[in-house]
């Protein structure tokens, strides 16, 4: 009888013990990043703050949301900063564990649950530091913070601190005297007993307000545009005293026990981190295989180069006429990838706006593939007679200058003619990536330099070609069936492009699965290619 009376009363003391001692328990903490607008966004959000949340009672999540094309917004400001020192990419969903473990994108954020699952703790990754959940003063946190956790939720305003859950009401009579501190404001997070917890403290009974997700941007589409909740209560937590004792410094970050952030190894690239810096090499894919894949400007420049070849001092005329065609190309085709990327900026319709840009891409590569087999035949995106033949007079004229700067004058005016209508040859492939470089959330000044950055590799191939013809003086030819050949391959591209944009154009930001796009794209190319040559050299036999 003892044994059970002494069991009972173990119990009983066990029940009597305040939340703060369960919320000393290791906890799994995480950042998460995102916007209302993110089209990906929308389909992350209610999992990674809702479901994981409730169905991992010791997980939580620091949410910081701002509303796309906001950039004074302290959330974004502050995923600058953060982005900058954990030296990520800034692109959103973006949820963090440590430095060593941040998933990006749509695809990716949905596999941390499987370190949430493999992990016993974590501490919270914070800005320069990373410390257990009990230790951050929340007040101190930087920005509007939502701290999310066992189905409630503690949200940053302006004049406080909005707490929120779903289970049994309480009145006005449990209000006291004493302030909300930082632990007993985290233990609400985690408290089974909500009333018992608040009771004495200040506080203030108000009406709960939904907490948005990227999804309310998107009111037809089906996703889930909020959470809402039974209860909300506005509390002020208090700050925490500064301590005269120097303070030890924060524990490293903890490394997860699952494996790293994906790597692949590629060709001249090598090993690359496909969550750190697929942007960058992303924009060296496309912008190399678009300077591969452009037949008119291959066709123009080899036709300004074979003027030149029988004038006095050939080469260095091949060299400066060639360096003043690829400089107003790169020039002309930034613009215009400018005003693409502004389009986008601009569009409220996301959605829409990707499935016209899929749509065109996917007619431009019809119109090229179809330019392989009919070849000057219909409606085309290469140059008509018409302008080949004012494109020769032209340039004859220019090959019986005698002057340099005459040179310089008649190349700078053919160049920036020519190159607004050479652009329309390949046009598919920027207008897709403008498209994916405006679903990353980044300041204004790093949208452009991407821009830079595709334009000055995009040339690398046009700069090669002028240097062989410029040195060979014209041993190598560029004629119509490698002008076919391009369009075929470019073509496969540019519709394989448009059909994942309008499918699903985040798989575009998976830099394996753009490789694979162009290796499928030049695969069939070259089948297509082959069997049309054997068919060929077949009925020459005859």
């Amino acid at each position: 009888m003892k044994k059970y009376t002494l069991l009972a009363l173990i119990l009983l003391s066990l029940s009597f013990l305040t939340p703060s001692v369960m919320a000393k328990e290791a906890k799994t903490c995480a950042v998460y990043f995102t916007y209302i607008g993110c089209p990906n966004c929308a389909y992350t959000d209610p999992v990674v703050l809702t479901e994981w949340t409730e169905k991992y009672p010791d997980l939580v999540i620091i949410e910081y949301m701002w509303k796309g094309g906001d950039w004074q917004d302290p959330n974004f400001q502050f995923f600058g900063e953060f982005a900058q020192d954990y030296r990520t990419q800034a692109a959103v969903p973006k949820i963090v564990l440590s430095r060593g473990n941040i998933k990006t994108g749509r695809i990716d954020v949905h596999k941390a649950e499987n370190d949430i699952k493999n992990l016993n703790s974590n501490y919270c990754p914070l800005i320069d530091k990373a410390m257990s959940f009990e230790e951050p003063d929340l007040t101190q946190l930087p920005g509007k913070p939502k701290i999310w956790a066992n189905g409630g939720i503690l949200i940053k305003k302006e004049d406080g601190w909005l707490f929120q859950w779903n289970g049994k009401a309480f009145s006005e009579d449990l209000i006291g005297g004493k302030d909300v501190d930082n632990e007993l404001a985290k233990n609400l997070l985690f408290s089974y007993n909500v009333s018992k917890t608040i009771q004495g403290r200040k506080f203030e009974i108000v009406k709960p307000e939904r907490a948005k997700f990227s999804g309310i941007a998107f009111p037809d589409s089906g996703v889930i545009p909020y959470a809402e909740f039974e209860n909300a209560i506005k509390i002020n937590i208090l700050e925490k005293q500064a301590e005269s004792q120097p303070s030890q410094p924060s524990q490293p970050a903890a490394q997860p026990e699952s494996q790293p952030a994906e790597e692949i190894e590629l060709p001249i690239f090598g090993k690359i981190k496909t969550g750190e810096v697929s942007l960058p090499a992303l924009t060296a894919f496309l912008a190399i295989t678009d300077g591969l894949t452009n037949p008119c400007g291959f066709f123009v420049i080899f036709f300004l180069l074979s003027a030149l070849i029988s004038l006095a001092g050939a080469r260095k005329r091949m060299f400066l006429v060639g360096g003043i065609f690829i400089f107003f190309f790169a020039l002309y085709y930034f613009l215009f990838m400018a005003v693409l990327l502004n389009i986008f900026m601009l569009g409220k319709e996301i959605a829409t706006l990707t499935t016209i840009a899929g749509g065109i891409c996917i007619l431009a590569g019809l119109l090229n593939v179809k330019d392989y087999f009919l070849f000057g035949k219909g409606v085309s995106l290469s140059f008509s007679k018409g302008g080949k033949l004012k494109l020769e007079q032209r340039v004859k004229n220019l090959s019986l200058t005698k002057s340099t700067s005459a040179l310089i004058i008649g190349t700078t005016i053919i160049a920036s003619t020519i190159s607004l209508v050479a652009i329309a040859c390949t046009f598919g492939i920027p207008l897709a990536y403008t498209k994916i470089l405006t679903s990353k959330s980044l300041p204004s000044l790093q949208y452009y330099l991407y821009l830079t950055l595709y334009n000055l590799i995009y040339i690398i191939p046009m700069a090669i070609i002028v240097s062989i013809f410029a040195i060979t003086l014209g041993k190598k030819t560029f004629g119509e069936k490698w002008i076919r050949r391009l369009k075929l391959v470019s073509g496969f591209i540019i519709l394989f492009l448009g059909s994942v944009l309008i499918w699903n154009y985040v798989l575009l930001e998976n830099v394996a699965f753009i490789f694979q796009i162009i290796i499928a794209a030049i695969a069939l190319s070259g089948l297509i290619i082959l069997i049309d040559s054997l068919r060929k050299r077949k009925y020459e036999q005859k």
